[in-house]
């Protein structure tokens, strides 16, 4: 073989040593960016129910991750309700609703007595359209921020130790059941209809502030204090 001949094979040899290790390279890079989920979209990590007015009712959270931010829409698609429960949900370690500027109504149960969820805090503040919002079966969750426009809140089965509830004017029905609250001041909430405080720790509720007060449920041995023409209902506690 001439020299002339050889060189030409080396270089051919070369090129193609070159051709498989950059196409290992990109296959290499590609599974990485792959794996970072930088190719997700949104509509690939969270599901918008268009039978339920496009409430997010699933979220992908091998997609996710456990640190979940929920974007304002998913596609072209604007999300007003949030509604998750399932037990799945209970690897979520912390949820920003933050970027939802349209929230209507959320909606939380994560049963996380037997999942070790580290979700602790729920900031609503900057939804400043949410006025339904329910928390259920959260035990992880320690603080709630709510907005100052909500109407309707219920928290149950969660280990929320404070609720503060003064700028919450328009606050129409409050429930919390099954926790460590040991006090409630809803002096600042007149048009508050219904409350119920149940399977806590609180000791007397002052009710001399809220005149439209239909139905208190409190429990066993929980003093009532100021005049109220509210139906009351009182709640055996359980353990």
């Amino acid at each position: 073989m001439r020299s002339g001949e050889f060189e030409n094979k080396v270089k051919e040899m070369k090129k193609n040593v070159y051709k498989i290790w950059l196409s290992a390279l990109i296959c290499f890079v590609m599974a990485i960016l792959c794996s970072c989920n930088l190719f997700v979209t949104d509509k690939d990590r969270f599901y918008l129910d268009k039978d339920l007015n496009y409430t997010l009712s699933r979220i992908d959270i091998k997609k996710t991750g456990p640190d979940i931010v929920i974007p304002e829409k998913v596609g072209d698609k604007t999300v007003r309700e949030i509604y998750l429960a399932d037990p799945y949900f209970s690897r979520i370690d912390s949820l920003d609703i933050s970027n939802v500027k349209e929230l209507e109504s959320f909606t939380i149960k994560l049963f996380g007595m037997n999942t070790g969820t580290k979700l602790k805090k729920l900031d609503f503040s900057k939804n400043k359209k949410l006025k339904y919002l329910e928390i259920n079966k959260t035990t992880s969750l320690k603080k709630v921020i709510f907005n100052n426009n909500c109407e309707d809140i219920y928290l149950k089965g969660t280990s929320v130790k404070k609720v503060d509830l003064k700028k919450l004017e328009k606050l129409d029905d409050f429930s919390y059941y099954n926790g460590p609250l040991e006090e409630l001041d809803i002096s600042n909430n007149p048009n508050l209809e219904y409350i119920t405080i149940a399977n806590c720790n609180v000791k007397s509720l002052d009710v001399s502030r809220n005149p439209k007060l239909k139905k208190i449920t409190v429990d066993e041995g929980t003093q009532i204090i100021g005049p109220t023409s509210a139906q009351i209902e009182y709640n055996k506690k359980t353990g």
